[in-house]
């Protein structure tokens, strides 16, 4: 499963790079443009719900929410957001007393994201990024990763950006019942496009291992796309793998979390 989603989101990362290639050749090649330069101060907000039920052989019910707040200005980029799903499963089953009913949690889970960027200079930029993770299911307490570093933009314009950044990284937390405390690394990529003045698409990835031992390391990884119904809803389809390579006992290695949703602009 791990293997078919990077696959997935490789490949649809490749198809929408291939449209900017020789745009991003020129920009790093020649000196930046009016293009380049960061947009005016602009702030947003917004929230997505989604809810999927059936009913049947089996009831299901998952909902989500998020909210995100982003803001730009001249030399700086910040981005703050939340986002939570809960579900549960309920069976009917055959047994000598009659149909017996069972309901099951099958999602619950809360994350939290701030990162701020301050340019240095046309592309380059110091990240600071902090995460927050609650993860019922995965047997996951708590997760905290802050990290600094580095970052530039191989690619900056109005219409996209691409962006890589890397550095140590603290991560705590409270897995299975026990509590760790590591020193990290984290590799990130990030990748916008808008494909018009009502719709963008979006990737992300990011690779966090331990210092002493690459082979213990998370992987996440993000693609999504929204598209405007009018001015204040859009419609938002997201895919979300989260990869633990050493989980709780008993836990899958690998979640992931396919969200449709209809997103409120504030």
């Amino acid at each position: 499963m791990k293997k078919l989603l990077i696959a997935l989101l490789a490949a649809g990362a490749v198809s929408v790079y291939a449209q900017d290639a020789r745009t991003t050749a020129a920009q790093i090649s020649t000196a930046p443009t009016a293009a380049d330069k960061a947009v005016a101060k602009a702030s947003e907000n917004s929230i997505a719900i989604g809810v999927t039920m059936t009913d049947g052989n089996s009831d299901t019910l998952l909902g989500t929410a998020s909210f995100l707040h982003e803001r730009k200005g001249d030399d700086y980029t910040l981005r703050l957001g939340i986002d939570g799903a809960y579900g549960e499963t309920e069976t009917e089953t055959d047994t000598d007393d009659g149909k017996k009913k069972e309901t099951v949690k099958s999602t619950e889970n809360v994350k939290g994201v701030a990162e701020y960027r301050r340019l240095i200079s046309e592309r380059a930029y110091i990240l600071g990024n902090l995460t927050a993770l609650y993860d019922d299911i995965a047997d996951v307490d708590y997760r905290v990763v802050l990290s600094i570093g580095p970052g530039y933009y191989l690619m900056k314009s109005d219409a996209a950006t691409l962006s890589v950044d890397a550095g140590p990284a603290y991560i705590t937390e409270k897995v299975g019942g026990e509590k760790n405390d590591e020193f990290a690394l984290r590799f990130g990529e990030r990748y916008e496009r808008k494909l018009s003045d009502t719709a963008k698409v979006w990737q992300a990835v990011e690779y966090i291992p331990l210092v002493d031992d690459f082979g213990d390391y998370l992987l996440n990884s993000e693609i999504g796309i929204e598209a405007a119904v009018n001015n204040s809803v859009s419609l938002r389809l997201v895919v979300k793998n989260a990869y633990d390579s050493t989980p709780a006992e008993g836990r899958e290695k690998s979640d992931t979390t396919v969200i449709g949703a209809l997103a409120y602009k504030l």
